[in-house]
């Protein structure tokens, strides 16, 4: 994958930064470029670990568990302390904040769900 500075990368920033992720960390690019590749991925479960971390470590030259932690992190950190309604939008009926946050897969899958219908 090309991780160029193009129209979809600006489209999946511009959503994370509304959805209140923190900018600073590199948890926010690891969850960008995370999208970025869930979105050329017919079937997440599996992807996950088998395609969309190992791409992002060997970009980043960290492993597999780093990228997986830093994403993690990242989405506790927007949950916690982002745009409750933006999380509403994004989830749609699925959206139950008293559950807890949602599992990366369960981010990943209402993220690339909602930019798919965003066009």
């Amino acid at each position: 994958m090309d991780f160029s500075e193009d129209s979809k990368q600006k489209e999946v920033s511009e959503l994370l930064k509304e959805l209140g992720f923190p900018r600073a960390s590199g948890g926010f690019s690891n969850c960008r470029d995370a999208l970025l590749l869930a979105l050329q991925q017919e079937e997440l479960y599996g992807s996950l670990t088998k395609v969309i971390f190992p791409e992002i470590a060997k970009k980043r030259g960290k492993s597999d568990a780093a990228v997986e932690k830093s994403v993690r992190d990242a989405l506790s950190k927007g949950w916690n302390e982002g745009n409750r309604d933006k999380f509403r939008v994004v989830f749609g009926d699925s959206y139950r904040p008293r559950r807890g946050k949602p599992t990366v897969i369960e981010f990943l899958s209402a993220a690339r769900d909602y930019l798919d219908q965003a066009g």
